[in-house]
């Protein structure tokens, strides 16, 4: 059985997302990633009432999720990712942090 890994963070590190979900899918991990990158709630692509089911969704990855990837480049977290890394807290999940090498411990 392949372990599942929700990547989350701010969505602006789009390139660092895309490249995990290929390196980590490639090592056989099922990846649970956000896929919309354009959930500022700013956008006119998707606004505030796209962000909060967007951000209800990516709360469900994390609950069915074995392992935690914060993609923190730069040792940011933002508002969303705080609530989501307190969920996989509360939820006992292995966290692994991007800016830390997680990545490569993977």
């Amino acid at each position: 059985m392949h372990a599942k890994i929700c990547l989350i963070g701010s969505t602006k590190f789009e390139n660092i997302f895309r490249q995990l979900e290929t390196e980590l899918s490639k090592k056989g991990y099922i990846v649970l990633s956000p896929l919309v990158y354009t959930q500022s709630g700013l956008n006119p692509d998707c606004g505030m009432d796209c962000k909060k089911i967007l951000d209800d969704v990516q709360m469900q990855k994390v609950q069915i999720s074995d392992i935690v990837l914060v993609v923190d480049e730069n040792g940011y977290i933002g508002p969303s990712t705080k609530k989501q890394l307190n969920y996989a807290k509360l939820l006992k999940k292995v966290i692994f942090f991007y800016s830390k090498g997680g990545h490569k411990k993977l």
